[in-house]
C-alpha cells in the first residue's frame, strides 16, 4: 500500500510535523514524563521457556496503592459499522487538547484503520512491536513510547494489526502487559477494539491455545469503563441490543455507558433522541444514553484528509458533542489553557 494508506490516494491524507513515535522517544518522554508516583522501569525480564501461563488478572487501577494509575477506556460497539474508531479517535483527540496525555489505540484485531483514519504509515503495526516486546519480557512504558506514533504534543497512537490472519500475535498476556505500561505512560488510554465477544469453547481450559477473542476480552476485562457504541437506526439498535446482552454475559460486571452514534430523523420515526431512549429502556432496561449526531460531511472530509475532527471542521456538531462528552465524563481532571480548542 502507499505512503500513507489509502489516504494517501490522489495526496490526501497527508500527516506531517511530528516524527514517528520510535525516533527520539527517550527525548519525547522528557516532555512527557512518566505519571508521579511509578517506580522506574525494572530490568527486562527473562523470555518464557514455555507457553503454558497462569491465570490472568486484570491489571490494578486507581487505589490507595496506585493513586497515579492512568484510566483505561475501552470502546467497544457490535457488528455493523456503528463508529467505534470515529468516536474513538475523537475521544482520544478532545482529551488531548484538554493537555491530557492520552494513548489511543488500535486493538481491533478483525478491522482497526485508526492509522487510516489518521493518514499514517500502515507498514508496521505499533500494537503488534508492543506485544513482541511484552512478549520477551523487555517491553517498558518507555519502549511502549517508541512504538507509538506522537500526532500532538498529548496525543500518541499505537496502531492496529495491518491484517486480521495476523490476531495470534496479540495474546491477551501480551495485551495485559501493554495496558499495565499504558497506566504509566499516560493519563488516559482509549482502546477501540473489535466487535466480537464469542469465546471458543473447545479452548476456554487450554490457556496455552490461542483465542480468536482474546485481545478483545482483555482490554474489556482491564478497562475502567466501557463505551457501548451503537448506531441510531433500526438495524443498529436491534445489534446493540443484542451486543450489551452478549457484553454482560463476557463481563457480568460491566456497567457500559451506551452512546448511540449517527442519530438523525429518517431512519427512526418522530422524535429520534425520545424514540432511541425510549426503545433501549423498554428492550434493554438503560437510561442515561449519550448521543452523537450524523455529520457525514464532517466525517467524510477528515477521513480524505487523513485528520482529526478537530483539525478540519472545528465547529461541526460532532467534534462539539465529541469534546462535551469528553468533558463530561471525568475519567481525569481537563486542564484547560489558552488556544487548546483550536
Amino acid at each position: 500500500m502507499g505512503a500513507h494508506g489509502l489516504g494517501a490516494l490522489g495526496g490526501l491524507g497527508s500527516r506531517e510535523g511530528f516524527s514517528p513515535g520510535w525516533i527520539g522517544a527517550e527525548r519525547d518522554l522528557e516532555e512527557w514524563p512518566l505519571l508521579p508516583g511509578r517506580p522506574a522501569p525494572s530490568p527486562p525480564a527473562a523470555p518464557p521457556t514455555h507457553a503454558t501461563t497462569a491465570p490472568r488478572s486484570p491489571a490494578p487501577t486507581n487505589t490507595p496503592n496506585h493513586p497515579n494509575r492512568g484510566q483505561v477506556i475501552a470502546v467497544w460497539g457490535p457488528t455493523g459499522a456503528p463508529g467505534r474508531t470515529t468516536v474513538a479517535l475523537g475521544l482520544a483527540d478532545e482529551s488531548a487538547r484538554q493537555n491530557i496525555h492520552t494513548l489511543l489505540i488500535d486493538a481491533d484485531t478483525y478491522g482497526g484503520v485508526v492509522a487510516q483514519h489518521l493518514g499514517l504509515l500502515d507498514e508496521a503495526a505499533g500494537l503488534a512491536s508492543a506485544a513482541r516486546l511484552a512478549n520477551t519480557g523487555r517491553l517498558t512504558p518507555t519502549s511502549l513510547a517508541a512504538t507509538a506514533r506522537a500526532i500532538s504534543p498529548h496525543l500518541r497512537v499505537l496502531t492496529g494489526i495491518s491484517r486480521p490472519d495476523r490476531w495470534p500475535e496479540i495474546t491477551p498476556d501480551a495485551v495485559d502487559e501493554i495496558l499495565d505500561h499504558a497506566r504509566a505512560l499516560s493519563e488516559l488510554t482509549i482502546v477501540d477494539i473489535g466487535f466480537c465477544l464469542e469465546e471458543d469453547e473447545e479452548l476456554v481450559f487450554d490457556t496455552a491455545a490461542p483465542r480468536r477473542n482474546g485481545a478483545t476480552l482483555a482490554v474489556l476485562g482491564n478497562a475502567d469503563s466501557i463505551l457501548a457504541i451503537g448506531a441510531a437506526d433500526p438495524v443498529g439498535l436491534h445489534r446493540l441490543v443484542r451486543g450489551l446482552a452478549s457484553l454482560k454475559e463476557a463481563l457480568p460486571s460491566a456497567e457500559p455507558i451506551v452512546v448511540v452514534n449517527k442519530l438523525r430523523r429518517g431512519p427512526i420515526p418522530g422524535d429520534p433522541t425520545r424514540s432511541v431512549e425510549s426503545a433501549l429502556q423498554r428492550f434493554a432496561g438503560i437510561d442515561g444514553i449519550r448521543t452523537l449526531p450524523y455529520d457525514r460531511p464532517s466525517t467524510d472530509r477528515a477521513l480524505a484528509e487523513g485528520r482529526t475532527l478537530a483539525e478540519v471542521t472545528p465547529n461541526s456538531p460532532l467534534r462539539k458533542a465529541l469534546k462535551t462528552l469528553v468533558i463530561g465524563a471525568g475519567w481525569v481532571h481537563t486542564r484547560r489553557n489558552v488556544g487548546t480548542d483550536e
